[in-house]
């Protein structure tokens, strides 16, 4: 009974918007520029939340030559294809960045009753991501190639702090077998949320499969878009050292730089395990006291009978000595307050933003396919996916829309059992559960539906 009454007022809804959307479409046909020619009617499909409603729109061809669909323009439906609503797709993008493709197609198709296929949402990701990677490319080009800062929210704050790292992915398809994405996030310090817990102020999140410089680059246009770099006093950045990240420091104006504690602590627990004399040097390390602690390995490495103990200690060595001048903590050198706290949420980032949707699964992916996975992940971590999918809607036909509701209302008022018959095919088929039919037909006399 339950799936049976969620078919019916569906229906009613998908009838309501192809009225509406049908209605809104003869307003721009009335209100057109001149030099279209309209030259007939076709229909497409449009994924709401209703399910799949088929509109018939006009089409016409401009003095060049070019066919032109208004309604699809002003709603920001892409050519070819099933067209969606602006807040099915945010949903549906959302749902794919977080589970594979066949499960949001599958828990969609219950929650829509409509069937969908996992390709079209395969699609949309490629689209809205290959979009997402071309603006924040074109952004990157402008800025370091002509000067030209984009427009920006001029935020100003005290302290901004920098963490990156990345996450190795299988690929298919591919001459290699593995690929990094790159994870970036910055935050503007941390805020008490309970006795022992702290959580990170302002996170900003970006993601990128492109190679180190370019995400960079991405990365430092992104920031400019929110940060008044003019205004923010301190940056401080911290890293695992990798050869992609050298440049990191001297890109964003760096006021302090350190090694990421996580794996210094690793490097460390790794050649000498979890013992006392791990902690000792690794709080050495945390105090700036690089030749100390180099010292300490030294005399280990000499004392070491095991080749594989001396193995890994020599791998620390290396490690701690190449990247002497990032040991000290960040609170040793710049005034701290009592809630600051040194940097280390990226691999717990990394780990909810890239591995937790790339890997664990049994996954692969092609290079492109996951940048654009990448650049879905980072508008959804960012609040921005609902907006850049509207972004697409045309905003000047407001008067249009309010119009065509209008419109709808009053012919819905005039006459609700005639409207519906006319715009209800399931009244008058001869297939589905007649008690169905019977609800509908009651709903008719209902003066307010759709008010």
């Amino acid at each position: 009974m339950e799936e049976k009454t969620a078919e019916a007022l569906f229906e009613v809804g998908r009838a309501i918007l192809k009225t509406y959307m049908e209605h809104l479409d003869e307003a721009f046909m009335k209100d057109r520029e001149k030099g279209l020619r309209h030259l007939g009617m076709r229909e497409r499909d449009v994924l709401t939340r209703f399910g799949v409603v088929r509109v018939k729109r006009r089409y016409y061809r401009d003095g060049e030559g070019n066919t032109r669909f208004l309604l699809d323009e002003a709603l920001g439906w892409d050519k070819g294809g099933m067209a969606m609503t602006p807040s099915v797709e945010a949903q549906a993008l959302k749902m794919c960045s977080e589970i594979s493709y066949r499960k949001s197609a599958e828990h969609l198709s219950f929650f829509l009753v409509e069937d969908i296929g996992h390709s079209l949402l395969h699609r949309r990701v490629q689209i809205r991501g290959s979009e997402r990677a071309e603006e924040k490319g074109r952004l990157a080009e402008e800025l370091f190639s002509w000067g030209v800062l984009p427009p920006s929210e001029r935020r100003e704050t005290q302290r901004l702090f920098m963490e990156a790292d990345g996450c190795m992915i299988s690929l298919q398809r591919e001459g290699r077998r593995k690929h990094e994405v790159k994870v970036g996030i910055s935050y503007e310090g941390w805020q008490r949320v309970g006795e022992e817990k702290w959580r990170t102020k302002n996170r900003r999140a970006c993601l990128s499969a492109a190679d180190g410089g370019a995400f960079l680059s991405q990365w430092s246009a992104d920031l400019a878009t929110v940060y008044d770099h003019a205004k923010v006093k301190e940056v401080i950045w911290s890293s695992d050292g990798a050869s992609w990240l050298a440049k990191g420091p001297g890109l964003f104006s760096c006021t302090h730089a350190q090694l990421d504690r996580f794996h210094l602590k690793r490097s460390l627990t790794r050649a000498l395990g979890f013992s006392s004399e791990a902690s000792r040097l690794f709080s050495l390390a945390c105090r700036g006291k690089a030749s100390e602690v180099v010292k300490e390995l030294e005399k280990h490495l000499e004392k070491a009978t095991d080749e594989r103990k001396r193995k890994r200690i020599a791998e620390a060595l290396s490690y701690i000595s190449s990247l002497s001048a990032w040991l000290s903590d960040w609170r040793k050198v710049l005034p701290a307050g009592e809630d600051d706290r040194s940097p280390g949420a990226i691999e717990s980032n990394v780990d909810k933003l890239a591995a937790d949707r790339f890997k664990k699964r049994g996954m692969s992916w092609r290079p492109q396919g996951a940048d654009h996975m990448c650049q879905i992940i980072e508008l959804k971590e960012n609040g921005e996916l609902p907006s850049f999918i509207s972004k697409r809607v045309k905003t000047a036909d407001a008067r249009k829309a309010q119009a065509a509701m209008a419109y709808l209302r009053k012919e819905v008022r005039r006459d609700p059992e005639a409207w519906l018959k006319k715009n209800m095919p399931l009244l008058q088929s001869r297939s589905g559960d007649p008690w169905v039919k019977e609800v509908l037909a009651g709903l008719a006399g209902y003066d307010k539906l759709a008010c």
